[in-house]
């Protein structure tokens, strides 16, 4: 661990004490410049170490009131799939971990290996850190009654075109405060911020992948102009379109 850039603490018993030496090598590892990442239940590992003393901690919802018990200077949270603080990432259970390593893979490596890396492990490309970690009814009963997974296939593919919310409900037969619902009841968030991830990974993927200029990427995409384009990267992803695709792109 010593000289690692990234360290992950897949999981742990939470009945052991950490040695002192593992305590210390994370504590070197994140002091080096390392980022740190505890999955699950690695979250108590995470927390022995004192790197996350009065910061922000995920873990599973299981584990959590034990958690905020035995390390009271961590900020515990259960309610989000993961959290990446740029030096110290964590997520909750096994599916959400998954999710959490996608994301620092498409951190690290851009969109186009992420989804690539997703689609050979069948899992989907992306989940939001900020999703809940308990959605009432993940799955419907019956697939062909999924009318939000109708709904968001109907989306994806008008990335390109502004998409309304009263459209969209009625593309599957729904009223928008019905649609709005079982939107979030099915993904733990709005149509409109899963809307706009959408196009954040269609405009990197295109920055990666294509030589386009950066305004039809923003067209292409649904952000209209590269302002617009430029305004979500910043807000969202904390870059612009050129780092973008001059860290990622091809060339």
């Amino acid at each position: 661990m010593e000289h690692a850039d990234l360290v992950i603490l897949p999981s742990w018993d939470p009945k052991l004490e950490p040695s002192g030496l593992l305590v210390e090598a994370i504590r070197a590892a994140h002091a080096s410049g390392a980022t740190v990442a505890g999955l699950c239940i690695g979250a108590f590992l995470v927390a022995a170490s004192g790197i996350a003393d009065g910061r922000e901690v995920v873990t599973h919802w299981r584990w959590a009131e034990r958690l905020a018990a035995q390390y009271p200077k961590v900020d515990v949270r259960a309610d989000v799939l993961w959290s990446d603080l740029g030096d110290l990432v964590t997520s909750a259970g096994t599916a959400a971990s998954m999710d959490c390593c996608l994301h620092l893979v498409r951190k690290h490596h851009g969109v186009e290996l992420a989804e690539q890396l997703a689609r050979m492990i069948v899992v989907a490309p992306h989940r939001s850190g900020s999703q809940a970690q308990y959605i009432p009814v993940p799955v419907p009963p019956d697939q062909a009654d999924d009318v939000v997974e109708r709904a968001m296939v109907w989306a994806r593919a008008r990335l390109d075109q502004p998409v309304s919310l009263d459209e969209w409900a009625a593309a599957v037969a729904l009223s928008r405060r019905t649609f709005t619902r079982q939107f979030r009841a099915r993904t733990g968030t709005t149509g409109q911020a899963w809307l706009l991830r959408q196009r954040l990974d269609r405009a990197r993927l295109l920055l990666e992948t294509t030589d386009q200029p950066v305004e039809r990427v923003a067209t292409e995409s649904g952000f209209g102009s590269s302002a617009a384009l430029r305004h979500h990267f910043h807000l969202v992803l904390g870059t612009t379109p050129q780092r973008h695709r001059q860290e990622f792109g091809r060339g």
